[in-house]
């Protein structure tokens, strides 16, 4: 049986490799990418829709320094923003996204290249975030520059149930029962290859070398390991998040892949001590935290049902061409963006057994992340779905690379269970039965996204 643990640790060890090759394998993976999708679709197959499932683009920590440096012994850098708000640099990567979408959507016949025909069917629902909010607009500026879409979303700081259902009238048995599945796999004994990257990041909080252990003048008030934080409660994400040795090990590395895709100087990056070959291996922490906290079938249930019931029925209101309740944006839409964090992406791919390894990472989603699901039509009217996930490299979010055809994003065709899996395509109504029995009917709540 798959350990998808074990898997992601595994490709840690192959970190220095990905950093090598990164750039060479994202051309790699994207144009087989690209020639499997253009030849999956017959001649006369036009596509007709897409909802994207957008995590928000770089932000700064959520926590705040205090917090942070209770961890380390050196302090954490400064950020020109409030914790959890996104960047100016994270905005224009999201900007750069967004222009990326337009062209794709334009090789595709739905959109054209440029102009402002398209704007008025696309319909852009983000979280209250200001992360959200403005990598929304982010998107919005790139794909019409001269024409941006209104963004729609519910009153600041308010919580909107598609993004955090379980904030909205969830039981706290139902809650309880999601994580049962989490608290038995965070008791296993972990193996070595965790044990080894749990001690590196100890090491660099410490302010050594990571594989290299010292005497630190100062040591941090709360060490990583033997660590009993207790059990944290977000103001949105009330469910409860492992904040065990491996769930702050996993919150650290995304703090040290924002400095990195930040921009920030390496000797500012883990403190000088976290180069990109070191980030990759950390980053698997990251990974595996979000396997057994989100990854569990129990978890997404409770965490996504809400997300993919009203992603399936924008999908059928697409195919049908009339309004469905429970579909997002007007029946007319062409593009419907849903902008929201990588909890939202990781259950959704949980719910339907989604995997991929993109720039040499197992089921990261990392800022910008793009999960779209397209409905194409062939030449008899029938409707079938395409899933494909997006995200920029390392080394594209680091040197702000422009992605265009030339040099695209890591990507992915996806192929779902019970599907053929010799197309990259699912017939509607198999996708539709897939996404249906996927469901927690009982968690799936309303969302007010119109």
């Amino acid at each position: 049986m798959r350990n998808p643990i074990v898997n992601i640790l595994l490709l840690a060890c192959l970190g220095a490799l990905a950093s090598n090759f990164s750039s060479a394998q994202t051309k790699t993976e994207a144009s087989a990418n690209d020639a499997s999708s253009h030849a999956s679709q017959h001649r006369g197959d036009r596509l007709k829709m897409v909802v994207i499932l957008s995590r928000h683009g770089v932000r700064s920590p959520t926590w705040t320094l205090d917090r942070l440096n209770a961890y380390s012994a050196q302090p954490w850098p400064q950020w020109s923003v409030p914790p959890g708000d996104l960047t100016r640099r994270g905005f224009q990567l999201m900007k750069q996204f967004g222009s990326y979408d337009r062209a794709t959507l334009a090789e595709t016949n739905l959109f054209t290249a440029s102009g402002c025909e398209n704007a008025s069917k696309t319909y852009i629902w983000a979280d209250t975030d200001q992360r959200t909010l403005e990598s929304g607009r982010a998107l919005a500026e790139g794909l019409f520059p001269n024409c941006p879409p209104a963004i729609h979303s519910l009153a600041p700081a308010k919580n909107d149930p598609l993004f955090h259902p379980h904030s909205n009238g969830m039981s706290a048995m139902h809650s309880d029962a999601a994580l049962v599945p989490s608290d038995a796999t965070a008791k296993r004994e972990q193996d070595s290859q965790q044990d080894e990257l749990l001690s590196e990041m100890q090491h660099v909080l410490r302010g050594c070398d990571a594989k290299i252990a010292c005497t630190p003048t100062q040591t941090p008030a709360i060490p990583l390991l033997g660590a009993a934080a207790p059990i944290a409660r977000d103001k949105k994400d009330q469910m409860s998040e492992a904040q065990d040795s491996l769930g702050l090990a996993s919150s650290f590395a995304e703090d040290f892949l924002l400095e990195y895709a930040e921009g920030m100087p390496m000797d500012q990056v883990g403190w000088g001590k976290v180069d990109e070959v070191q980030l990759r291996s950390f980053l698997a922490l990251h990974t595996a935290n979000f396997a057994r906290t989100h990854g569990t079938q129990e978890r997404a249930k409770a965490e996504a049902s809400t997300m993919l019931f009203h992603i399936t029925r924008t999908l059928q209101q697409g195919a049908e061409r009339h309004s469905v309740a429970g579909a997002i944006g007007p029946a007319n839409s062409k593009l419907v963006l849903l902008v929201g964090h990588d909890t939202n992406l990781a259950g959704v791919a949980a719910l339907l057994g989604l995997h991929w390894t993109l720039d040499g990472r197992e089921d990261d989603t990392p800022p910008g992340t793009e999960l779209a699901f397209e409905l194409w039509q062939n030449v008899h009217g029938a409707y079938s779905v395409r899933v494909t996930v997006a995200m920029q490299t390392l080394r594209q979010m680091r040197e702000m690379q422009a992605i265009t055809a030339a040099t695209p994003p890591a990507q992915k065709t996806l192929t779902l269970s019970g599907c053929d899996v010799d197309k990259p395509i699912c017939e509607w109504k198999t996708f539709l039965k897939i996404a249906d029995h996927a469901v927690d009917k009982s968690s799936v709540l309303s969302a007010s996204a119109n």
